[in-house]
């Protein structure tokens, strides 16, 4: 048993402090109270388990991974596809374990953020960089969890449209889908942080698991037919690019992950999160890319293993799951957004009329820009590339270098009688003191991650802009209205991916003349069935 102290924290900072998250007089805001010194780690009295937070983590990342990773696949080739889902796998897990060191590192140093702190990312960045670091890592947690929110959005608008032809025939536009879908969420985006809607995060995981057992049963099904003729198109260098875009996407939740272990009871587990959570989800993601790129081979390369599963039932009962994974998910995602626009605008970490304004704002903005922009492939493969890439790969690895390196220069001085306890803990460490100060094995492993990271994230953006260059963009919801007088139905008509190499290798019966295969025109299909 550890000895424990009583530790309270008071809610009003020092003067040397302005970037606290309490301002003098104010009341005490949510997860501020009492906190406990327990062998020399802070401990939240009302914090969540670790368990919890490994829930959070896999709920935040496994949905759309999952769904877009096959074809992966097809981009990447197997053997590298898989390589590379690995490596990453590997490298992110550990950037992730480097960013609840590098939390515990400043909770120990600066006891101001041992309490409520709703920016705990880009105070890292302050840090570890200075000033310029944390307006520079709140601009870009912002940009890229709206992107983010917007992803999500459009793809459970777009699930739930065919959702609906398939049980109801109902042919309706996914924009209205949109629209109805954020005014269901409003409500839920009210909860403050992660540990006030974990349980979406369970419901997330749950749906999910369940989707991939049903996937391998839709797949197995399909395994027959689809091999006889199996279709494997050639790796092409820029789609390759592509396809790390598409993996990073797929680990982008570093976001979230210093907010997760901010309101966990014992921040010192948060290592134990990331692990059991990242071997759930290498557990989730690999096995189903592999066995999808198998079994429908280029039939992937529309995005999502959903459309070639040919058991219609299956596919069904996997889009509902996915859909309600996705939908729980934007609660995640777009909170660290919001906590991060909160206190840019000084609204109080309770629930109240201006979290309820500022945070219907920002549901709008992103249902505008989902209606603006309706496909969602390129978006990923940029987001994937660029900024995800930065806050997974490299940007933990300077952090984690700068903070101990500035944590060792501080404890020199304090040996060598240059400063006092008293004194302000501000100093930066230099270039040369960070090389000098980390140990060479340490350096070495964060310059080969932060290299993994820039040379793949640089390839995979440029590739993703001449992609968004060369794609053919829908016109936006709202210029549709008044250019048609309406919006017409946005569904794919019930239709499959086919396998095979003209994409025509159906496994059910369909009757001759009966549209079934996306991309074979009616006329081979029928051609096809008679020979």
């Amino acid at each position: 048993m550890g000895r424990s102290v009583n530790y309270k924290i008071s809610p009003t900072p020092s003067v040397s402090q302005p970037w606290s998250t309490a301002k003098e007089g104010e009341e005490k805001s949510e997860g501020s109270e009492e906190g406990t010194i327990v062998d020399g780690h802070f401990e939240n009295k009302h914090g969540i388990h670790w368990i919890i937070v490994a829930i959070l983590i896999v709920g935040e990342m496994a949905g759309g991974g999952l769904v877009a990773l096959p074809s992966s696949m097809v981009d990447a080739g197997i053997y590298a596809g898989a390589a590379l889902t690995i490596i990453s796998a590997i490298f992110s897990g550990y950037t992730g374990v480097q960013l609840g060191e590098n939390w515990l590192m400043m909770q120990e140093r600066w006891s101001d953020y041992r309490h409520a702190c709703r920016k705990p990312y880009p105070e890292m960045a302050y840090r570890a960089l200075g000033g310029w670091g944390r307006v520079a890592m709140s601009i870009l947690i912002s940009v890229q969890q709206f992107c983010l929110s917007v992803i999500f959005l459009l793809l459970a608008s777009n699930n739930i449209t065919s959702l609906l032809f398939d049980l109801f025939s109902w042919k309706l536009n996914f924009c209205y889908i949109a629209l109805i879908v954020t005014v269901v969420l409003l409500p839920l985006l009210m909860l403050g942080s992660p540990k006030d809607f974990w349980q979406a995060a369970l419901i997330a995981v749950v749906s999910t698991s369940t989707a991939i057992v049903l996937i391998f049963i839709g797949a197995a099904h399909d395994q027959e037919e689809c091999m006889k003729e199996p279709d494997y198109p050639a790796v092409v260098f820029e789609k390759f690019f592509l396809a790390y875009g598409t993996i990073m996407f797929a680990y982008g939740g570093h976001a979230c992950f210093p907010t997760f272990q901010h309101d966990m009871k014992k921040p010192q587990d948060f290592s134990k999160a990331v692990i059991l959570g990242y071997v759930v989800i290498i557990i989730m993601y690999l096995p189903i890319s592999i066995y999808g790129y198998l079994v429908y081979g280029g039939s992937l390369s529309s995005g999502s293993i959903i459309p070639s599963l040919q058991l219609n039932w299956v596919q069904t009962a996997v889009n509902i799951l996915i859909t309600l994974h996705v939908v729980f998910t934007e609660i995640i995602v777009i909170s660290p957004l919001a906590l991060n626009l909160e206190e840019l605008f000084r609204i109080p970490n309770k629930f109240g009329i201006r979290r309820v304004i500022l945070r219907t704002i920002i549901m709008f903005c992103v249902l505008f820009m989902a209606l603006s922009i309706p496909k969602f492939g390129p978006i990923v493969d940029l987001v994937g590339g660029s900024s995800v890439t930065l806050m997974t790969m490299v940007l933990p690895g300077i952090f984690s270098l700068s903070l101990v390196a500035g944590k060792r220069k501080r404890d020199l001085k304090l040996l060598n009688g240059e400063v006092t306890r008293s004194e302000e803990d501000n100093e930066l460490p230099s270039f040369f003191e960070v090389l000098k100060l980390n140990k060479p094995w340490m350096l070495l492993l964060n310059l080969v991650i932060i290299a993994f990271g820039v040379f793949g994230g640089v390839a995979s953006t440029v590739s993703a802009v001449n992609e968004l260059i060369t794609t053919s963009w829908d016109v936006p919801c709202y210029v549709q209205i008044f250019m048609t007088g309406g919006l017409s139905f946005s569904g794919d008509g019930g239709l499959v991916n086919c396998c095979g190499l003209y994409k025509n290798v159906t496994t059910v019966d369909v009757p001759v003349g009966e549209a079934f295969c996306a991309a074979c025109p009616l006329y081979f299909f029928i051609l096809s069935e008679r020979a």
